[in-house]
């Protein structure tokens, strides 16, 4: 898809300050136009950045991108977007196109909505506490047996990794996943007009970012302005299972598409269990309008099961052959450090340490507690919890012990109320371990685990438990398999 400095100016309001021996422009009056020349990328890193790529200067705490303008200039840029409060002039020859803006962080959203909506392809976007990732990266690999999709990568699902996504779509492209993930009061709203979505499914509701939302009603009220900005012809996807997806809906006109475990719905969960000689896979029966659809799914995290059934219901609007659903399960990977299973030495590791919360923390210790062995699980700290925090870690730990996991590690600041909880919920002492920090633990941990012992892994981001994964599989001289 051409994209020209001209579309650039346009598309974010701004006023071409500099370039093609335009002067400054200081008395409010417009610019003269850009010119056609053609954009061949967008970028907001000037390490990354390539012959043709228009630079975006964004601003951070602890970096600002209008010093590396110079940079970008060297290495080829188009023309770079600025702020005009810290635009310097005299840092780039008088032809470098400079183009000024209030805000480049909304620019470059208002760039993405523009290439959205001049490509009106399918666009499903993915929103929710938990399982965001992986039922997009679900949807997006059922929808590919019949479609070229663009997705997001990783989780870049913020304000500014979703318009790095949707600035990619171009002419190939027949079909768009996207995951929106919103911390802050305002961000779902934002998001979702940038995206334009045609259908929409929320996960789930849980306690995640309770530290800014506030409350379990606010994060609903927050998420659902995604069912919110779709068009009249747009589709929501709804867990008949989450009271607050299912009341903070009540109302929405558009087509509605549900599922269920509990609950008569367009896609129910009937049976699951353990495929035969694997530890790492699970068999689904699903129910589909009336029909049913086994499916195997490469993952033991039982809640997967669910992210099935949310994808599943996600692309039938969408018109997709079952054969493509099954088989696009059947070939999803679970993204990396989600419930991986490695094989380390004697042990098997769950690395679930990309992120955690309360509700994905139970998850994680249900399908720890649903394996063979004897069970040992590492806690880390969760983060943004706000006033619940201690609680919250205080549940992780009574879970554990109910559940009937064999040997608790808990590790950083909120260790004592883990243990506490565990104890609580009739864990032995003796069973019960907690360190200050990921070093110490790495250092203690061979002392506690056995042969044969099955490892769950899990903590918030900021935790780094990561660390934790790979000591143990330096402690047995391997790199994981």
């Amino acid at each position: 898809m051409k994209l020209t400095v001209n579309d650039i100016v346009g598309a974010t309001n701004g006023r071409l300050l500099r370039g093609d021996g335009q002067p400054a422009i200081h008395d409010g009056q417009p610019a003269g136009l850009a010119g056609d020349s053609e954009v061949k990328g967008v970028s907001i890193d000037s390490r990354t950045i390539k012959p043709g790529h228009v630079f975006f200067a964004l601003r951070g705490v602890r970096f600002d991108g209008h010093a590396f303008i110079p940079d970008v200039e060297r290495m080829g840029a188009a023309c770079a977007v600025v702020e005009e409060r810290y635009w310097k002039e005299g840092s780039v020859s008088p032809d470098f196109r400079i183009i000024g803006v209030k805000d480049t962080r909304a620019s470059l959203g208002d760039l993405a909505s523009f290439i959205r909506r001049r490509r009106r392809i399918p666009l499903v976007a993915v929103g929710g506490t938990s399982g965001k990732t992986t039922t997009k990266e679900m949807i997006a690999s059922i929808l590919a047996r019949s479609m070229t999709v663009l997705k997001t990568s990783g989780n870049m699902n913020n304000l500014v990794g979703v318009p790095l996504t949707l600035v990619s779509l171009n002419n190939v492209h027949d079909a768009a996943v996207v995951e929106l993930g919103i911390s802050e009061p305002g961000e779902m709203r934002r998001l979702s007009r940038i995206c334009a979505p045609d259908v929409a499914v929320i996960t789930n509701v849980g306690r995640a970012h309770l530290e800014k939302l506030g409350s379990m009603e606010k994060i609903a009220e927050e998420k659902t302005e995604l069912y919110a900005s779709l068009a009249e012809n747009g589709v929501r996807v709804v867990n008949l299972d989450d009271p607050l997806v299912v009341r903070f809906t009540e109302g929405h006109k558009t087509e509605k598409v549900t599922f269920s475990r509990k609950k008569d719905a367009d896609v129910c969960i009937k049976e699951f269990s353990f495929a035969a000689g694997e530890a790492n896979a699970v068999t689904v029966l699903y129910g589909v309008r009336g029909t049913e659809l086994r499916a195997r799914i490469n993952s033991p995290l039982l809640s997967n099961i669910y992210n099935g059934a949310a994808a599943i219901a996600t692309v039938l609007p969408l018109g997709v052959a079952a054969e493509d659903i099954r088989q696009g399960l059947d070939s999803f990977v679970p993204p990396g450090g989600r419930m991986e299973i490695l094989k380390v030495g004697a042990w098997t590791v769950l690395n679930d340490t990309y992120n955690a919360n309360p509700d994905s923390t139970l998850a994680a210790l249900k399908t720890l507690a649903s394996m063979n062995g004897r069970k040992v699980t590492v806690i880390g700290s969760m983060l943004e919890l706000g006033s619940g925090s201690e609680e919250a870690h205080a549940e992780a730990g009574r879970l554990a012990a109910t559940l009937g996991v064999d040997v608790l590690v808990t590790v950083g600041r909120w260790r004592e109320a883990v243990r506490d909880g565990a104890l609580s919920g009739g864990m032995k002492e003796k069973n019960v371990f907690g360190f200050d920090d990921n070093a110490e633990t790495a250092s203690e941990i061979k002392r506690i685990l056995k042969d044969g012992d099955i490892v769950l892994v899990k903590g918030s981001r900021a935790a780094r438990m990561e660390e934790i994964v790979e000591a143990l599989k330096g402690l047995n001289g391997m790199n994981g398999v």
